[in-house]
């Protein structure tokens, strides 16, 4: 087994699922599908595979634990500018 290439694995999916759950609610879908397409192409063109799948695993949990931490406690904004709150001098 491969363990650069599956700490390679888990680096970068992790960041992407990281980045999927601190994005707007309205681009998440599209970048899952990112994530998992990504997914299928490293399947298919490594022959690696149970490398990617323990890489896969332990990026899921990676990023369940930052949720789990994190991301529970601190959701994502809206994107309508009204509940951008700016101070100035006089507030």
């Amino acid at each position: 087994m491969n363990w650069g290439y599956v700490t390679l694995v888990t680096i970068v999916f992790s960041i992407l699922l990281i980045l999927a759950q601190r994005i707007a609610k309205r681009h998440q879908r599209m970048f899952y599908g990112f994530v998992v397409s990504m997914s299928i192409l490293l399947m298919i063109r490594y022959e690696q595979q149970f490398e990617n799948i323990i890489g896969y695993i332990i990026a899921l949990f990676v990023s369940f634990i930052f949720w789990l931490l994190i991301g529970r406690y601190n959701p994502v904004g809206d994107e309508d500018n009204e509940s951008i709150k700016v101070y100035g001098l006089d507030d």
